[in-house]
């Protein structure tokens, strides 16, 4: 997977910038603010979701634009691919994705294109805050190796927000037709489910299964936590997806009160903790989180590759930020052996000048990319 050419337009604090990469890596120096992560979100907005910040797409906008578009064109295992997303013509902060010029109404045939994995200074919080964040995180890591997750996932989150409408605004004397629009909710809650969680089960198997490890960068476990994950380890699919409908007609009376749906894929979790010492990410120090985020990306990208041919495109904002000098350079060593493009950011170019004469440096001033 190689980024030949990346073009932002009113995006962000960019009003227009063209790319063309001259390595696999590449390192983005810059003052705070200048918009190195910028960039990276721009990049990893063409892939499926809402990119590294989960940003809504009307926070993408450069002031006084309307419309914004971030464009690239990848060479791929298959051969050479044009990929776009962007506001909607119509706007109303809707968003669109182009493969080759055409519009996709699919995020899965995105998925099954392009694929990039991100690491940011906000995700070494992950293990000490909300799962939400977590479970992203590991969605993002589940359609690198299974595309139609993304299907699964955009699918059971529309009928899971079609639902919580339903139980709140619906009539307080449900008529048969409420109930039966209700019930087809509930079965497509239900069959998303069980598919999104059947994935994340298949994923995490072989993330630990894994064969990538290096001393600097020991081998991780992931433990999924979810109730449909416990009943799926026991029992056909369907009989789960018996269980989940039976759960969520049960639950409506509380889910109407809350205006939340207290079952589906939407209330899992996970941990990570090191193979070797059994030790939990969330008891681990700040450095030895990082040390744990960065083995497990690492190992995603050589699943990914395995799986596809085409490792995902990185993404890594201040990686060198509670690393020590040993484990920068094995951090470097090991992104150089992978044939992919890698995008870096730092604020000063001397933290990266292992990488001279092997990477592309830039400078970002202000939304202008200037050379090193």
């Amino acid at each position: 997977m190689r980024l030949e050419r990346l073009t932002l337009t009113d995006f962000r604090n960019y009003s227009r910038c063209v790319w063309k990469p001259a390595a696999a890596l590449a390192v983005f120096t810059g003052e705070n603010g200048s918009g190195k992560t910028n960039l990276l979100e721009a990049v990893s907005l063409l892939a499926p979701g809402r990119g590294l910040r989960s940003a809504p797409p009307s926070h993408l906008l450069r002031n006084g634009s309307t419309r914004w578009g971030v464009a690239s064109q990848l060479l791929t295992r298959t051969g050479p691919l044009e990929l776009a997303t962007g506001s909607a013509p119509q706007g109303q902060g809707k968003r669109i994705f182009q493969l080759d010029g055409n519009t996709v109404r699919s995020q899965a045939q995105v998925a099954a294109s392009f694929d990039c994995v991100w690491l940011t200074p906000q995700m070494e919080r992950l293990f000490g805050e909300t799962a939400s964040g977590r479970r992203r995180f590991l969605d993002r890591l589940v359609m690198g190796v299974i595309p139609d997750h993304a299907r699964q996932m955009a699918a059971h989150e529309r009928s899971v927000y079609s639902r919580n409408r339903l139980l709140t605004n619906g009539p307080t004397v449900a008529d048969s037709a409420h109930l039966a629009w209700l019930e087809a909710v509930e079965h497509s809650i239900s069959r998303h489910a069980v598919a999104a969680t059947a994935a994340r089960m298949a994923f995490v198997e072989r993330m630990n299964r894994s064969s990538f490890t290096t001393p600097e960068f020991p081998r991780s476990l992931l433990q999924l936590e979810c109730r449909i994950a416990e009943r799926l380890a026991a029992s056909p699919a369907l009989e789960v997806e018996d269980w989940l409908r039976g759960q969520l007609h049960a639950s409506r009376p509380q889910d109407r009160e809350r205006g939340t749906t207290g079952y589906g894929a939407h209330r899992s979790d996970f941990s990570l903790r090191d193979a070797l010492s059994g030790r939990e990410a969330a008891l681990s120090s700040s450095g030895q989180q990082k040390i744990m985020l960065v083995g497990l990306i690492l190992a995603h990208a050589q699943l990914v590759a395995e799986a596809r041919n085409d490792p995902p495109v990185i993404l890594l904002d201040e990686p060198l930020v509670h690393l020590d000098e040993r484990h920068r350079h094995a951090l470097l060593d090991t992104l150089q052996a992978l044939d992919t493009t890698t995008l870096l950011t730092g604020t000063e170019a001397a933290e990266f000048s292992f990488l001279q004469g092997t990477a592309e440096f830039n400078r970002i001033r202000q939304g202008q990319l200037l050379p090193a």
